[in-house]
């Protein structure tokens, strides 16, 4: 890392930059530590480890709606098949259409077209990452049979008035047009946190008609793979069971993975927590740091709890590429956000006006792992430092 370290900033020509180096090792995800190395490990000696239905998956449902306050649940292969599932479950069907934000993950937009359905976008917040609001009555029709909303990035999405522009959209009956939560990023994050336990009172997820998790390898939650959907009604997840009923479940969750993801869950809140005041402390060093845009102070605030997969910034696309390659150099993990759906064809979607702002975001983010968020002062100094510099850089 040192020479690599060395060579941008003596064979690029970037000045007199010195930059801080970083262990990559350091930055592992996910970590089998000693509450998921015991589950596991007991798994395997009970036997339960091979069963398709067994301790381990009960157990697993049970902590997620205990824990999220949500009455029922299903465990799945993957935030992918989830979301796709819980299309299904709330009976999206060929020649409907689906709302989105014009910037998401590019699975969701292919889910809506596994189904025949037609994704139709809708612009993100001006200098955010989560769908506007504002847009999504324009984006009804008498085709719209459901609304795909994605919390990133530590930054949540406003069901509630997504949910009042979907009931008093001209052509939509109250109730027909359903929220599709996708929770993949954020799991744990709720609003109206108690000051007194710093626990929220509604849960991400819980806030729609159904919501969709990830555990896959990256996410706060990781068993490789898998995932999971929860929902208050009853008769969605019956209709996701039934299209999964092959003579046997077709989009598993294995009592190993359950087994791993059982202490994690445990422990989420608290991680969470870490990971908003790591968040609160880098933003604050950062506040000042020259070309570069931070989030919103609403993502930091006392009274909800945000889950930092991801910790988003913005800077200049023309400089972007520069920003990626020096910050790479010192071993922090640092990438770019999603491409956005503004480019998409026209004839494989229907959109909303210029999707001006997903533009914005899908030329424009830098994105941290959250694996940044559980370190040290004298690693914020560091980290700081790295990013001060850079952006020094670029005012010159």
């Amino acid at each position: 890392l040192h020479q690599h370290n060395q060579f941008v900033n003596e064979s690029t020509n970037f000045g007199d930059l010195h930059l801080p180096n970083f262990n990559s090792d350091d930055f592992a995800w996910p970590v089998a530590d000693q509450p998921i190395r015991r589950s596991i490990n007991e798994a395997l000696s009970s036997g339960q480890w091979g069963k398709y239905h067994g301790e381990y998956t009960d157990r697993l449902q049970t902590e997620l709606q205990t824990r999220f306050k949500i009455e029922h649940s299903i465990l799945c292969s993957s935030g992918t098949i989830g979301v796709e599932l819980a299309m299904r479950g709330v009976g999206v069907k060929p020649g409907d259409e689906v709302i989105i934000a014009g910037y998401d993950f590019p699975g969701n937009f292919r889910c809506i077209e596994a189904l025949g359905a037609t994704p139709v976008l809708v612009d993100v917040v001006v200098g955010g990452w989560v769908m506007d609001p504002k847009l999504v009555a324009d984006a009804i029709s008498s085709k719209t049979k459901a609304v795909i909303v994605s919390h990133l990035y530590g930054q949540i999405a406003d069901i509630s008035a997504i949910r009042a522009a979907i009931d008093g959209a001209t052509g939509s009956a109250k109730g027909a047009v359903k929220i599709i939560e996708d929770v993949c990023q954020a799991p744990g994050g709720g609003l109206e946190v108690d000051p007194q336990s710093g626990m929220p009172e509604r849960y991400l997820g819980t806030l729609g008609d159904v919501g969709v998790f990830s555990f896959g390898g990256s996410k706060l939650l990781s068993a490789g793979r898998g995932g999971a959907v929860v929902s208050n009604s009853a008769s969605i997840i019956q209709r996701i069971k039934i299209f999964c009923e092959r003579g046997n479940d077709a989009f598993p969750l294995s009592q190993l993975q359950a087994a791993a993801l059982l202490p994690q869950l445990e422990s989420l809140h608290v991680a969470n927590c870490d990971r908003k005041n790591q968040a609160k402390l880098i933003c604050s060093g950062l506040s000042n740091c020259e070309n570069l845009h931070l989030p919103a102070p609403k993502l930091l605030n006392d009274r909800t709890l945000s889950a930092f997969y991801k910790l988003p910034m913005m800077v200049a696309a023309k400089d972007r590429a520069t920003w990626l390659q020096l910050i790479e150099s010192t071993g922090l993990p640092i990438g770019v956000g999603f491409t956005g759906f503004h480019l998409r064809s026209d004839r494989r979607c229907r959109k909303i006006g210029e999707l001006a702002h997903s533009r914005i975001a899908a030329e424009n983010t830098l994105l941290l792992h959250h694996p940044v968020l559980r370190k040290t002062t004298e690693f914020n100094d560091r980290l700081i430092d790295c990013f001060q510099q850079v952006g020094t850089y670029f005012a010159n």
